[in-house]
């Protein structure tokens, strides 16, 4: 089987010699979704925010049984960001042991892309629940603030990877059709359901983009 190569500082995915397209490239063409709007200060920053939140989460969920992680993960970060950065990353933490508080009964899978034969994307944290033998997609979001294009736009994300890890062999079963975006400036999770609805959506935004390059010749 070819296997799944993401670069990391491209957003690019290839499959051998065949670039796949990201499943954020389709909805950003779907929905018109796009950032010339915002100061490339804003759009820094909020990268920065981002790389850093993810980071520390991963170490946290990869780090079961260390003593005082959090505290270890916080006191390395302080000196070396701002002010903002360390809440964004101490309220996400703080979320997760609450969440997880006992992380042998769960399993993670963080950051692992997935693909199709056209479309990939790379999940920020799937779990499996193993009193329920289910698994679990969580995405994190470090907006300061959500507005409904957002929400949309975070609905159709989540359903994407839920179509993408059905495609790579899971099933309706073992993954529920919900999903949850976990927003770290509000300290909570909200629950999005994998509606028929979105299914068809995401399913009209591929079709879509991919018509859009045959006509333009790509």
């Amino acid at each position: 089987m070819p296997k799944l190569i993401f670069k990391k500082e491209t957003h690019q995915y290839f499959l051998e010699d065949k670039e796949l397209i990201s499943v954020s490239r389709i909805i950003d063409n779907y929905l018109g979704f796009g950032y010339s709007h915002i100061s490339a200060e804003v759009l820094k920053n909020a990268s920065v925010r981002g790389k850093w939140v993810h980071k520390l989460n991963e170490l946290y969920l990869q780090n079961i049984n260390q003593e005082n992680i959090i505290n270890n993960l916080l006191k390395k970060l302080k000196p070396i960001t701002n002010s903002i950065n360390y809440s964004y990353c101490k309220k996400s933490l703080m979320f997760l042991k609450e969440k997880f508080k006992d992380k042998n009964n769960y399993e993670f899978i963080i950051e692992k892309p997935i693909a199709d034969t056209l479309v990939a994307g790379t999940p920020d944290l799937v779990y499996l629940d193993k009193k329920e033998n289910k698994y679990y997609l969580v995405d994190y979001k470090t907006y300061a603030c959500i507005d409904e294009d957002k929400l949309k736009r975070f609905k159709l994300q989540l359903t994407a990877y839920y179509c993408l890890l059905l495609a790579n062999g899971m099933t309706p079963f073992s993954l529920p059709n919900r999903g949850y975006v976990y927003l770290t400036n509000k300290n909570n999770q909200e629950e999005i359901e994998i509606t028929k609805e979105l299914k068809e959506e995401w399913f009209n935004a591929k079709t879509k983009y991919f018509k859009g390059e045959n006509q333009n010749g790509i």
